[in-house]
């Protein structure tokens, strides 16, 4: 089935990795259901997809809330087969585990863990009605795999939801449902731009962050929605029940090269 022929639905449309994924999709002939929670930056992202002929509709509501993504699922299928579900909308916090409050770990687990949950079953519950094929992508993170301070109960959340697309990808592949994640470095989304702010010095926070990775730089949102596009694609047709990490090799490293000359050894 051809591109326009289909739908998906993105959560967290309204900005970021989101909105670069809903207009590549949109680009490529999607029709969509986006998702967020900014009922006004989501207006706007639905009006310029229209204007230039694109199918979408907004949907507002909290990823954390499941009636949220059964809203989405049926929201897109008025418009196309649901053909895709992709969950980008997240949330990212540090927090010291022996002092955190429990309403600070609910909120990071009822996004970023139960919010791509809900929206998967959702999912699942069309396809299977429908005896239809179909492609759950989460977004993940470098943090599913590797461990900052502070991050404890954000990485749970991420190492969480790859789990879930490997049970998924096992328990569905027989009916031709595939699902995969992809798990972005640092990439310059507003979030990202903010927390740079929230440092004394906003340019050797940035500055520090690209070094960690080969590439020197932080990766663009453009460069995950194409990651995203390939794996919901036929072209990865074959590609399911994996993570597909995208971050500039800075999940390769062992040890960077040294700043310091007189740190430089010869052996």
């Amino acid at each position: 089935m051809d591109n326009a022929r289909r739908s998906a639905v993105v959560t967290g449309a309204a900005s970021g990795i989101g909105l670069a994924t809903a207009r590549r999709l949109a680009a490529e002939g999607w029709a969509l259901a986006c998702v967020d929670t900014n009922e006004t930056a989501l207006a706007e992202l639905v009006a310029e997809l229209t204007s230039t002929g694109r199918r979408a509709v907004a949907v507002d509501g909290d990823v954390a809330q499941r009636d949220t993504h059964a809203k989405a699922c049926a929201a897109a299928g008025q418009m196309a087969p649901l053909g895709a579900w992709i969950g980008v909308a997240g949330i990212a916090a540090n927090h010291d585990l022996a002092t955190i409050c429990e309403t600070d770990v609910r909120r990071l687990v009822d996004i970023n863990q139960l919010g791509m949950l809900w929206g998967a079953i959702e999912a699942l519950r069309t396809w299977e009605s429908n005896r239809s094929p179909g492609v759950i992508l989460v977004t993940s993170s470098v943090h599913g795999r590797h461990a900052a301070a502070g991050s404890g109960v954000y990485e749970m959340t991420k190492a969480a939801i790859e789990a879930l697309i490997r049970n998924i990808a096992v328990t569905y592949g027989p009916q031709g449902i595939r699902a995969v994640a992809v798990a972005p470095g640092a990439i310059s989304t507003p979030a990202l731009q903010a927390s740079f702010e929230s440092a004394s010095d906003p340019d050797a926070a940035r500055r520090r962050l690209e070094r960690h990775a080969p590439l020197n730089r932080l990766g663009e949102t453009d460069e995950i929605a194409a990651a995203i596009a390939f794996l919901i694609s036929p072209e990865a047709s074959y590609v399911s029940g994996t993570t597909l990490t995208v971050d500039g090799a800075m999940s390769s490293v062992l040890m960077l090269p040294s700043e310091d000359p007189a740190a430089v050894r010869a052996k």
